[in-house]
C-alpha cells in the first residue's frame, strides 16, 4: 500500500511539472517568434552577419534589441519595433559601453541591489535602463541616454 501512494505521489508531481513546462513554452512561443523576426530584418536591412544578442523591451512601446556585427567586422546595434521596423541603429561605439553605464548612475540613493542593465527606448531615444533596489527597498528604473550617458528619466515603485 504505501509503494502506491508514493508511486501516485510521484506520477502526479511528473504530470504538474510537465503541464507547467507545456503552458510556459506554450506562452514563450510568440516572443520567441517575434525575436526571430526582428532578427532576420536586421540580417537584411541592417547587413548583420552575426548576432551576438537579442533583447526585449516592454516599456510605453515594445522593442526588439538586436546587437551583432557587420560584413565590416563593426559591432552594431539596432532597435525594431513592434511593426517589424528598424527605428534605430547605430553602432556600438557610438554608445556609452555596458561596463560603462553604471559610472553614470547620478542619483541621491545608492542603489542596494543592481537588477539588470540593458537597452531600452522611450519617445524614439535610445537608452540605458537601470532596474535597481534602493536602500528603501524600492525599485527604481534609471535611464541614460544611449549615445552620451546624460540623464533622460527616473521612475520608482
Amino acid at each position: 500500500m504505501k509503494k502506491w501512494i508514493i508511486f501516485s505521489i510521484i506520477m502526479v508531481a511528473i504530470i504538474v511539472l510537465w503541464q507547467v513546462i507545456s503552458i510556459y513554452l506554450t506562452a514563450m512561443s510568440p516572443v520567441k517568434d517575434e525575436m526571430e523576426r526582428a532578427t532576420e530584418i536586421v540580417k537584411q536591412e541592417a547587413n548583420l552577419n552575426t548576432m551576438e544578442e537579442v533583447t526585449t523591451y516592454n516599456g510605453t512601446h515594445s522593442y526588439i534589441i538586436v546587437q551583432g556585427t557587420n560584413e565590416d567586422n563593426e559591432e552594431m546595434v539596432a532597435w525594431v519595433n513592434e511593426e517589424n521596423e528598424i527605428v534605430h541603429l547605430a553602432k556600438a561605439e557610438e554608445g556609452i559601453p555596458k561596463e560603462e553605464v553604471l559610472n553614470y548612475l547620478q542619483t541621491d540613493r545608492e542603489p542596494k541591489e543592481i537588477i539588470s542593465v540593458m537597452l531600452a527606448m522611450e519617445k524614439n531615444t535610445p537608452l540605458w535602463e537601470i532596474k535597481f533596489k534602493d536602500n528603501n527597498d524600492q525599485y527604481n528604473l534609471h535611464y541614460i541616454r544611449y549615445e552620451n550617458g546624460e540623464y533622460f528619466q527616473r521612475i520608482i515603485f
